[in-house]
């Protein structure tokens, strides 16, 4: 095969997309492969980290994205009458002492304008097949023909075709723990007192997280049993009214839904793929990695998966350029082992935090008397560095001179 890119992405979100980026940033072409849905409606994905921001300030990305967020000061856990702990992201080191709140469709948009920019090259289509030699891997597309390049990204998300094609296993790691669950995702208008600055998580009889987002709207997040009505206003409006504060002594009441503009209920699973590379074809994002959305981790975990894979790419050709052909080899390596002990940790952390979200009944009051506890130690600040992604530094790669940063 010859290759006519330096890198065949599948798939246009965000991860996709900040690979395309930061590989044109340094200097190799970018083919990215997408059918083009509508993803503006039901984005699940909504908060961008610390962490994150800093690899999209690099992408030439952070200023659109904050200029339309709103910023998030922490993430709280409440019982229904008040407080239990928090995780301030006011406190945290570097230029974002927040988390942004803002729809993934927003994000990604931003990104698809910078890619514009750069001549990132996009294919209208759906990846059908990989194929590889010891030159290139090609990716067969569903209008007929295929794109070759010198490697080719897999970031087509949880039922990802790459992935299957290259025979890597996706197995569910979080079964055998409990920690699949049912959950309804709403977008809302909502009036009463709303938290118009803070993440709000109530884990009570169930989890219900409230996240304020751009224009004055409320993001409502709520575990629901199978076959649970939980898909319309009034019953949106009865999981804040029967999870979510209660009324305090001279305030102006409850939070009251005055428009639902969307509901969509899912089941998510845990799942980590065997491994992050097979040849010329890597993973990222979804791809090789989804876990519970508590802690807002899986789109800021892709977004800088993308990142380092093009920096471990750029590193890669340009020892394959030097006939260096063991070392390219290795420089994938670093990052398929460096990217898939990233999101065993962040499932490691989601996981933790799901079943103390989902504590049974017998064990709530002892669980809430620990949280009042640990608010007052380090602990929670270390929670918030860890959410952030600030410690997510990417594979140790051998080569970093061609970085448009020099980091």
């Amino acid at each position: 095969m010859d290759a006519s890119a330096d890198a065949v992405i599948v798939g246009g979100g965000p991860t996709g997309l900040t690979a395309a980026v930061a590989l044109t940033l340094r200097g190799r072409s970018a083919t990215v492969v997408d059918p083009g849905e509508d993803r503006s409606v039901g984005s699940r994905a909504l908060v961008v980290h610390a962490g994150t921001l800093a690899v999209l300030e690099k992408a030439g990305c952070a200023a659109p994205i904050l200029s339309e967020a709103v910023q998030l000061r922490s993430m709280r856990m409440n019982s229904r009458r008040g407080l239990l702990t928090h995780s301030p992201f006011d406190t945290l080191p570097g230029p974002y002492p927040f988390a942004a709140s803002i729809h993934q469709a927003r994000t990604e948009a931003a990104l698809r304008r910078r890619a514009e920019e750069l001549g990132v090259r996009f294919v209208t289509a759906h990846a059908t097949g990989v194929d590889q030699d010891e030159g290139a891997a090609a990716v067969a597309l569903d209008v007929g023909g295929f794109l070759e390049g010198r490697a080719v990204v897999g970031a087509d998300g949880m039922h990802s075709t790459v992935r299957e094609a290259s025979g890597i296993t996706f197995p569910d790691t979080g079964a055998a723990w409990g920690d699949d669950a049912n959950m309804v995702l709403a977008d809302v208008v909502a009036s009463g007192p709303v938290d118009r600055v803070h993440l709000n998580a109530y884990p009570g009889s169930g989890l219900l997280v409230l996240i304020p987002l751009p224009n004055g709207r409320l993001r409502v997040l709520a575990s629901v049993r199978d076959g649970e009505r939980a898909e319309d206003l009034s019953a949106i409006q009865e999981l804040i009214d029967s999870r979510g504060p209660l009324p305090r002594r001279g305030s102006s009441g409850r939070i009251i839904v005055d428009e639902l503009e969307w509901a969509s209920r899912f089941h998510f699973r845990h799942h980590l793929a065997e491994g992050f590379r097979v040849g010329r074809v890597l993973l990222a994002g979804d791809a090789g990695h989804v876990h519970s959305p508590v802690g807002g981790q899986g789109m800021n975990l892709g977004i800088r998966d993308g990142w380092y894979l093009a920096e471990a790419i750029d590193a890669s050709l340009q020892a394959d350029e030097a006939g260096e052909r063991e070392r390219a080899s290795a420089l994938l390596d670093a990052y398929a082992t460096n990217r898939r002990a990233a999101a065993q940790g962040v499932i490691a952390a989601t996981g933790r935090m799901h079943r103390m979200l989902f504590a049974p009944p017998p064990v709530r009051p002892l669980r809430n008397l620990a949280m009042r506890i640990t608010a007052r130690t380090p602990a929670p600040a270390r929670q918030a560095l860890g959410l952030s992604g600030l410690l997510d530094r990417g594979p140790q790669l051998l080569s970093r001179a061609s970085s448009p940063t020099g980091v």
